[in-house]
C-alpha cells in the first residue's frame, strides 16, 4: 500500500512553478483521490476483489 501521506507531503514541499507542473500535480492529486476512493470501497465491502480478476486500469 502506498504511503499517501508521504506523497502529499512531497507535493506540498515542492509546489509547481510552471503550468506543466501544475497540471502534473493536479493529475497526481486526482489519481490519489481515485485510489483512496477505491480502497474505501474495497475496505467497506464484504466481497473483496481478487487482484487476479483485474485486467486493465485506465489512468487519465
Amino acid at each position: 500500500m502506498p504511503d499517501y501521506g508521504e506523497i502529499l507531503a512531497f507535493l506540498a514541499a515542492n509546489p509547481p512553478q510552471a503550468e506543466a507542473e501544475r497540471e502534473l500535480h493536479a493529475s497526481l492529486l486526482e489519481l490519489l483521490a481515485k485510489c483512496l476512493r477505491a480502497e474505501q470501497v474495497v475496505t467497506d465491502s464484504d466481497d473483496i476483489l481478487d487482484p487476479g480478476e483485474i485486467r486493465w486500469v485506465s489512468v487519465n
